[in-house]
């Protein structure tokens, strides 16, 4: 199956070309389009364009970035599941509750003169949620680092006690975090020939400003099974070509200097 990536520095453009994608019908009539959206305003907008495009704009699902990512793990990896022990609010809550025995040990000494006059429980309180957040950042945008940690492996000074707390924390949890989903997800693709049942033929991403390596990851592995087509706007209403200096156009490989000279659509 096909990733491909459409890019244009306007949105109607954008828009003239999802619906050139998705005038192509999927293999089932009642089969919905999936059209992964960042914001419910652009779902509205791009609803509208889209019923412009074809006199009538029905049956399509716009799920949020991590709410794909989610589905697509459910039907993938039914048997696996991401345990609610590893979301934010319910990490913090663990973090409030184990901190206290864990400050006397040498490798949480950072966390010993924050927490020295913390006499009613806010700072602790406060403190716990930042840290389960970096934590459930830690599982997508580094999970190497997880996974490291979960080996064994001795971590920096600066990451001594980040790894000790995430041990205590993680020894008696079931489910799976993000990171091992992952992990899981792209070993699946790989090893499954069988598209499973009820995946998603065909996925498009509309005009979408950032996404982590994590989510480009997820949706590059599932290009095996479906269709996955990104339509991204340009960060400039400039022609590429006249914003690369001679130097850089010298440095360009041969592919590269001649998807330049082609222009930005």
């Amino acid at each position: 199956m096909p990733l491909n990536i459409y890019t244009s520095n306007r949105m109607e453009n954008l828009t003239v070309a999802l619906a050139k994608t998705l005038a192509r019908p999927l293999s089932a009539p009642f089969k919905p389009e999936i059209i992964v959206v960042q914001s419910r305003g652009m779902e509205r907008w791009l609803a509208m364009e889209l019923a412009k495009q074809f006199g009538v704009w029905a049956n399509c699902i716009y799920p949020f970035p991590n709410a794909m990512i989610q589905q697509l793990f459910g039907l993938l990896l039914p048997e696996l599941s991401r345990s609610a022990t590893f979301a934010p609010e319910v990490m913090s809550w663990k973090i409030i509750d184990r901190l206290p025995e864990l400050l006397d040990r040498q490798e949480f000494s950072p966390l010993q003169h924050y927490l020295n006059d913390d006499r009613d429980g806010l700072k602790r309180f406060q403190l716990a949620e930042k840290i389960a957040d970096v934590f459930d950042q830690y599982t997508m945008f580094r999970p190497q680092m997880i996974e490291a940690w979960e080996g064994g492996m001795q971590p920096s000074p600066e990451e001594e006690w980040q790894a000790a707390l995430w041990r205590e924390l993680t020894a008696d949890c079931q489910g799976q975090h993000q990171g091992k989903l992952a992990t899981a997800y792209h070993l699946r693709t790989i090893t499954n020939a069988v598209i499973p049942p009820l995946f998603p033929e065909r996925i498009s991403l509309f005009g979408i400003s950032y996404l982590p390596k994590y989510h480009l990851d997820i949706l590059a592995a599932t290009a095996r099974f479906s269709e996955v087509n990104l339509f991204l706007l340009s960060p400039t209403r400039e022609y590429w070509a006249d914003i690369c200096s001679n130097q850089e156009q010298s440095s360009l490989t041969l592919e590269e200097r001649q998807y330049v000279v082609a222009g930005n659509p």
